[in-house]
């Protein structure tokens, strides 16, 4: 019996890095002004290697999925749409084969993505999700080479947002018994903030005692097909306050503090602001018992309704941005930064292979030369640069005007 020996290739290093996956939208759909995906596809040859193309996908998409009891019978809901979608073909496919020396080889990539994209959402009954896809196609009878990356969408409120300042107060009288004041210093929290809410409530009746507040942090998701609906409500937080013996005043005061889940829990998710299919919206509702006169409890019930979403350092918004990053104060317009892609104001995608030459570094290996430095970087930087040639705009032209020079 001959036994034959069993070669094993080298399998290569195929990856998609990013800059960063987790892309952050600043401000409202209206006042965002998009933001850039960059990356690069990276492919390392341990040996001679032979593909048919090599490609990228970015794909957002949003889906829902759910049953109902109609009448005793099941009613399935089910809808999914692409909400982003873009490909890149690094090489293209042919009827020949690249052939691929052994060495390290990177595909440059960038996306404008637009203002309004939704943020991620990830619910039993329905998702929103972004994720990157390259793949290295081989001959026949060989496997492709495949890398996934996901890409976390996020949306900061803008610290001038009015919400963030305003006093939100409820006012009334319930059943001639009893003037309450609920009152919050403001809309929107961030997780792992606390919430002060005071209560101030003035007996009409002096018979009138109060057993007990209690304050629920709930959390609404609603998911839509055509016209059908589905909300789903649950309590992420909670307190409860048995102390409230009788004022000497007449009056009762009392500032009750509720703290959100932190985001690493899990247990809070962020408002949203754009896409149909998935809504999450949160509300604080209250449930305040009193014993009337004759021993009977009741009950008021109030609701104030309050966003759930990260916001922005004031020093983000305030600090004058980096050249490179100039297009962010220029309103969304996919032709603006389609002209910047084209006159080089932002570096168009490429792809280069990395020769493995050894010798003195020197102090611009490394850096982009397309690009000037911010002014804070060239404060810190030691050594001096001279950049001339007219493919980039001025920076004036960026931040005023929005248009490339």
């Amino acid at each position: 019996m001959i036994v034959h020996p069993i070669h094993f290739s080298h399998n290569p290093e195929f990856k998609i890095n990013l800059e960063t996956d987790q892309i952050i939208l600043r401000g409202s759909p209206e006042e965002s002004a998009g933001v850039i995906l960059r990356g690069t596809v990276s492919l390392t040859c341990k040996e001679h290697t032979k593909l048919k193309a090599v490609t990228l996908k970015f794909l957002g998409k949003t889906h829902v999925n759910w049953s109902d009891e109609v009448s005793g019978h099941q009613r399935h809901h089910k809808e999914e749409r692409i909400l982003i979608e873009h490909e890149w073909s690094f090489l293209p496919p042919t009827r020949k084969t690249y052939q691929l020396a052994e060495g390290h080889y990177e595909w440059d990539f960038e996306l404008p993505l637009p203002s309004n994209l939704p943020e991620t959402v990830d619910h039993d009954l329905g998702k929103v999700s972004y994720q990157l896809k390259a793949v290295a196609e081989r001959p026949a009878f060989s496997m492709n080479y495949v890398d996934r990356r996901p890409v976390q969408v996020t949306r900061l409120v803008l610290p001038s947002t009015m919400e963030l300042s305003q006093t939100i107060l409820i006012s009334n009288v319930w059943t001639d018994k009893l003037i309450y004041d609920v009152s919050l210093p403001r809309r929107i929290y961030s997780p792992d903030n606390v919430i002060p809410v005071t209560f101030e409530f003035s007996p009409l009746s002096s018979d009138l005692r109060i057993r007990s507040v209690a304050c629920f942090l709930k959390e609404y998701t609603t998911f839509t097909t055509g016209e059908y609906h589905k909300t789903e409500g649950r309590v992420i937080k909670h307190l409860r306050d048995d102390h409230f013996p009788m004022p000497t005043t007449g009056r009762w005061t009392k500032t009750e503090l509720l703290r959100i889940p932190a985001v690493e829990s899990r247990h809070v998710k962020f408002d949203t602001t754009a896409g149909d299919l998935i809504k999450i919206k949160h509300k604080l509702k209250f449930t305040v018992s009193l014993i009337n006169a004759d021993g009977h409890v009741s009950e008021l019930r109030a609701a104030i309704p309050i966003v759930i979403a990260a916001v922005a350092p004031e020093e983000d918004v305030n600090a004058l941005p980096a050249y490179e990053d100039a297009w962010k104060s220029v309103p969304y317009d996919p032709s603006i930064l389609s002209d910047l892609l084209a006159s080089g104001g932002l570096s168009n995608a490429s792809s280069q292979a990395e020769a493995e030459e050894h010798g003195d570094v020197l102090p611009w290996m490394g850096m982009d030369l397309t690009r000037v430095p911010s002014y804070s970087t060239a404060v810190r930087s030691s050594r001096l640069y001279s950049f001339s040639g007219p493919s980039l705009p001025t920076y004036d032209s960026l931040s005023l005007s929005g248009k490339v020079a």
